[in-house]
């Protein structure tokens, strides 16, 4: 198996952040009638909270993030994960 070290690009920080829904809204998310639009403003809007955070805590105007998402359906055991309410 290759190291993940070979993969990554010299001089580049690489950091991970996990955005969590919370509990109160994941039955709303999953009843919603267009989940693709509901999740693509969520994921939107989760990076511009990222980049406006990452900009005031370096305390810098421009920066460039890319970002891997994907949404998580199920528990740790891998059995779905439905949440009533």
């Amino acid at each position: 198996m290759v190291k993940i070290s070979v993969c990554l690009f010299p001089r580049v920080n690489y950091r991970q952040v996990v955005l969590i829904f919370p509990k109160q809204f994941r039955i709303h998310f999953h009843n919603h009638s267009n989940k693709k639009r509901l999740y693509s403003g969520f994921m939107f809007l989760a990076e511009a909270c990222l980049l406006e955070f990452i900009q005031a805590h370096f305390k810098i105007d421009a920066c460039e993030i890319t970002g891997i998402v994907f949404i998580q359906i199920h528990s740790r055991n891998g059995n779905y994960t439905r949440i009533y309410m």
